[in-house]
């Protein structure tokens, strides 16, 4: 739990509680609307934190995560979710899930801590493959300002100190050069492929950034 949300891993009731309110609050922020009818793709679904309300919003969840022990965790506490898929994730890319094929894709706190930018910007990439047509992500990234470092960097030593490893590069993970996000997430970059989509980039406190992107209708 810990490793998932720092701030509320003291027990499984506050831990899946603050998924709940989370969900809600976030999926505000990026100004989606949640529909029965949907398919949502979760990136990084850790044990579920997030999916099982979800899961109660939308028709069709796909959890994808790239630790097995996650996933098997996530099925076991979601036992009664009958509209839950989990799918082990390679890191890199959304295999196993069709083109155009989901209606939103939604991640938080999770490409924050993926090792490299290439391997974030192959996200987006991804997520405009998997979109349907008119087809909304948000995801959360690192927020690059100085500020924003700066209080990571304290965040990091901080931990450090209690006996938590996180001066990994696993666990800092990568910032995005900006117009290499836009466009990787956009499509409309130099070399880029697939179909395109509008981007916007939303702060969230002063350490994140909600990239909000919507697949072009074809």
């Amino acid at each position: 739990m810990w490793h998932i949300a720092t701030g509320a891993a003291t027990d499984a009731d506050t831990f899946f509680a603050s998924g709940r309110i989370e969900t809600d609050a976030l999926l505000t922020h990026a100004s989606l609307l949640p529909d029965a009818s949907q398919t949502v793709l979760e990136i990084g679904c850790g044990i579920g934190r997030m999916t099982a309300r979800l899961a109660e919003l939308y028709g069709t969840v796909i959890a994808l995560d790239v630790s097995q022990q996650m996933l098997e965790q996530a099925r076991r506490t979601l036992v009664d979710k009958d509209n839950v898929s989990y799918l082990l994730g390679s890191g890199a890319d959304l295999a196993g899930i069709g083109s155009a094929s989901v209606d939103v894709v939604f991640s938080y706190i999770v490409l924050q801590h993926v090792p490299t930018a290439a391997a974030q910007l192959a996200y987006f990439r991804e997520a405009r493959r998997v979109l349907r047509p008119g087809g909304a992500a948000a995801i959360q990234i690192r927020n690059t300002a100085v500020p924003a470092r700066a209080l990571d960097w304290a965040g990091h030593l901080s931990h450090r100190v209690r006996g938590r490893r996180t001066l990994s590069k696993a666990w800092r993970g990568a910032r995005i050069p900006h117009q290499e996000l836009l466009a990787a997430a956009s499509g409309t970059g130099a070399g880029e492929t697939g179909p395109r989509a509008t981007v916007e980039l939303r702060p969230f406190g002063r350490r994140h950034t909600w990239v909000l992107l919507r697949r072009a209708a074809d």
